[in-house]
């Protein structure tokens, strides 16, 4: 995706959660481009790939575009936070929307259904267990405080995003994250996130 201002400010991959891909990153991609960012959409086989998979297949599409930032939603901000992790190096900048990176209470007493065990695929160890360990370094962490949705029902202790509560959104030493009145989808679908993501990108900080 081309940008809309004239200055060029590098390459960022933006990986999509689990169900919704590509299609649900249209806005946020949109409204990157017009801020100079040369967007690309990563092609995320959410229920298909296991976290080790997904992050060896982003770290070669990384590579590809010669990309320096990261966006990653919901199952993808995991995938993303991965990535941080084991190659340090290969980039200046990332960002996790909304990601389950203590695993997700909503997807364990999902569970306990066998009917739906199925919706979950191969993300079903990350979806429950998470990413344990240290945030990775230039990690900024997104989350949602609009309790929005017909899993909110599930979640009735601190504040959550209709899907993910906030303490399940976030890595032991992260440095920086914020957190927006706005619910799972508005992550990606507000201005107010896009605002977030293309500051943090830019200057590797959330306020201004």
């Amino acid at each position: 995706m081309s940008t809309a201002s004239g200055r060029d400010k590098g390459a960022v991959v933006l990986v999509p959660g689990l169900w919704f891909g590509r299609p649900a990153l249209s806005l946020l991609a949109y409204r990157l481009a017009r801020r100079g960012f040369r967007v690309h959409l990563y092609p995320f086989d959410s229920l298909g790939q296991g976290l080790y998979e997904a992050r060896e297949d982003l770290a070669a599409y990384v590579l590809a575009h010669e990309a320096r930032y990261l966006v990653g939603y919901s199952l993808g901000g995991v995938v993303v936070g991965a990535f941080c992790r084991h190659y340090p190096t290969r980039y200046v900048r990332a960002v996790a929307l909304g990601a389950p990176f203590r695993g997700s209470s909503v997807a364990r007493r999902s569970w306990r259904c066998p009917f739906l065990r199925r919706f979950m695929g191969a993300a079903a160890p990350t979806l429950l267990r998470g990413l344990p360990g240290v945030a990775p370094p230039r990690l900024g962490f997104v989350t949602g405080t609009k309790s929005w949705g017909i899993a909110g029902l599930w979640l009735k202790k601190g504040p959550h995003d209709g899907v993910l509560r906030v303490v399940e959104t976030r890595l032991r030493g992260a440095a920086d994250a914020v957190a927006l009145h706005v619910s799972h989808a508005g992550l990606v679908m507000s201005a107010k996130g896009a605002c977030v993501v293309a500051r943090y990108l830019e200057q590797g900080r959330f306020e201004d």
